[in-house]
């Protein structure tokens, strides 16, 4: 479990080379967040299960100062030397986002990559507070989270990325348990050397599924102002495929 973070945290990047082509639109939006919705100037940002820094280095280039923390040390190596190599000042620490041991010390935390949806409803309740006790009074927390739709895909999605002289093969499918609203996430990646010799890696993790609905009663236990945005807009799609929480402490 987790092999996606921690043996194949090297290849992260180019697993998700897609996504991080569109970093600089969701920042734009989480910026204007952040002007909108803030109630005080971000300057400070706490970025949760920030992997390999794909959204913690573009808050940081844009000026921010900017602290990740991830559960996985492998996946803060590679946010460390990719930090390093563009001469960023990060603060890159491992540990649990459910024990965060800051105090009102944060004008945002953000947490990117539908990272949320590994907490189910109580674990959920815990993260809320944690972030809240990070947070300065006005400050905000933003994260997304993908709208699943009952049934999932109905055939698997297979690409190729690659690394270096390495072609990587990769296939995603999902499973959906509608009773007990969890999702399979699965995904098997093949490592295929220069020499023809191959790695393959199998990913399988349980993820909950939360409506737009679900995610704001939720998160109002906790905070006293809860939005729910769509599509990278401020203001809820019905159709968007991504939603975003925003929360005011």
């Amino acid at each position: 479990m987790h092999e996606l973070y921690t043996v194949l945290a090297e290849y992260y990047d180019s697993i998700y080379r897609r996504r991080a082509e569109r970093i600089e639109k969701e920042i734009d939006f989480v910026e204007e967040v952040f002007r909108e919705d803030a109630e005080l100037e971000v300057r400070r940002v706490l970025d949760l299960a920030c992997g390999t820094g794909i959204p913690t280095l573009e808050l940081a280039r844009r000026g921010y100062e900017v602290t990740g923390l991830d559960l996985h040390e492998e996946m803060l190596a590679v946010a460390r030397e990719k930090a390093r190599n563009e001469g960023l000042n990060i603060k890159f620490l491992q540990g649990d986002a459910l024990e965060i041991g800051f105090e009102e010390e944060f004008d945002a935390v953000s947490m990117f990559f539908s990272s949320i949806t590994y907490f189910d409803d109580s674990a959920i309740i815990e993260l809320f507070n944690s972030v809240k006790k990070a947070l300065k009074h006005g400050g905000v927390f933003v994260a997304d989270f993908p709208a699943w739709h009952y049934g999932g895909r109905d055939s698997p999605i297979v690409w190729d990325e690659r690394k270096g002289e390495e072609r990587l093969v990769i296939t995603d499918w999902r499973e959906v348990e509608p009773a007990t609203e969890k999702l399979h996430f699965k995904r098997l990646v093949q490592i295929i050397k220069p020499d023809g010799s191959v790695r393959a890696f199998m990913v399988d993790d349980e993820l909950s599924i939360y409506t737009p609905r679900e995610m704001r009663l939720l998160a109002e236990k906790c905070f006293r102002e809860v939005r729910i945005y769509g599509n990278m807009k401020r203001r809820l799609d019905p159709m968007g495929r991504r939603y975003w929480l925003v929360s005011v402490k």
